[in-house]
């Protein structure tokens, strides 16, 4: 992080850096207790934080971190926040065009020359310091029906785009589809009508759209993107609750054991390509001298080169002396051969 990149910023501003750009749980939980520092919630008046679902605002440690100071966290829907965010329906808006304002004022003012990112943070300020009003915040809340609490703020006509692949095409046929192969050069007016399941009694404009949606139905595409779909869907809840956080811990618990089984697998085949000094696997060792100088089982000597232990007596031997490379890893001596 380049403090010069902060200059002229708003008061009380942080900054923090992340490589690819993107909000991960190091940068939000940093966010939170910058949140926590100014908002200051206690035990008998907790904050409510609606957020949107990514993974950023679901990490344990953020988890912990909220319901250690009494804020809690809901998630909103999938696909919903641009009708259920606040920032995105009140404030957004009015923020980039004096963000743009800012920026065209600037560039007058400075002929010849180009806004550098050491620069944004300023004229960010500018564009903060206009639109940063009480009725934008309280608009906010109110357009979404967040605060006052409107459950009906929302009409049919809202979720009308989302219903647009949902439609079955029994809906519009009323019975299953008639796959007879007709020629509509020569077929009746009835006949046609038939196959393509519409009613005598049905008007014109009616026919046509119910013979376009018989031609070309809608696609069905949550079929599609269900099938295909390798992570879990999300859902609305509340982020601090018991139920959701014990998830996160087990699924903690589970990656911390995979991890754990990883690592001993790994310790394990090392320990079978290197030569140990304990005492109590040495073999041709010096036990009345207490020397841990090991010898090889094969030769005698203890030179060093590539060594390769025995699986049954755990003795150690040269590579060379086994006739054996660094692909090997499961080596048994003459000796326990013969055994």
């Amino acid at each position: 992080m380049n403090p010069r990149l902060m200059i002229g910023a708003p008061d009380e501003s942080q900054g923090v850096a992340q490589p690819n750009g993107w909000m991960n749980g190091d940068i939000f939980e940093t966010w939170l207790k910058h949140f926590v520092k100014h908002v200051r919630p206690t035990q008998d008046s907790p904050v409510l934080l609606i957020l949107d679902g990514h993974c950023s605002h679901k990490e344990l440690k953020v988890i912990l971190y909220a319901r250690r100071h009494h804020v809690h966290m809901l998630s909103t829907p999938p696909h919903t926040t641009h009708k259920l965010q606040p920032l995105d329906r009140s404030f957004m808006k009015p923020f980039k065009s004096a963000y743009a304002e800012a920026c065209s004022s600037w560039m007058r003012q400075n002929p010849g020359l180009k806004i550098t990112e050491y620069d944004i943070a300023q004229l960010v300020c500018s564009a903060y310091g206009k639109i940063c009003r009480m009725e934008i915040a309280q608009k906010g809340f109110s357009c979404t029906g967040i605060h006052p609490l409107n459950p009906g703020i929302f009409s049919d006509l809202d979720f009308m785009p989302s219903r647009i692949t949902e439609v079955d095409i029994g809906v519009f046929n009323g019975n299953e589809a008639n796959n007879d192969i007709i020629d509509p050069t020569t077929a009746t007016e009835d006949r046609l009508n038939e196959s393509l399941c519409i009613s005598p009694g049905t008007s014109g404009s009616a026919k046509i759209a119910s013979a376009l949606m018989k031609l070309s139905p809608l696609p069905e595409a949550s079929k599609r993107r269900l099938a295909t779909r390798k992570r879990r869907a999300e859902k609305s809840e509340v982020l601090t609750g018991s139920p959701f956080k014990e998830r996160l811990e087990k699924k903690k618990n589970e990656k911390d054991a995979k991890e754990e089984r990883k690592r001993r697998k790994c310790s394990k085949m090392l320990n079978l390509r290197e030569p140990s000094t304990s005492a109590n696997v040495l073999v041709g060792s010096d036990e009345a001298s207490g020397s841990n100088e090991t010898f090889c089982i094969l030769c005698g000597e203890n030179f060093e080169e590539d060594w390769i232990q025995c699986e049954d007596c755990k003795g150690w031997a040269h590579e060379k002396c086994t006739n054996t490379d660094n692909s090997t890893v499961h080596y048994r001596c003459d000796k326990c051969l013969q055994m």
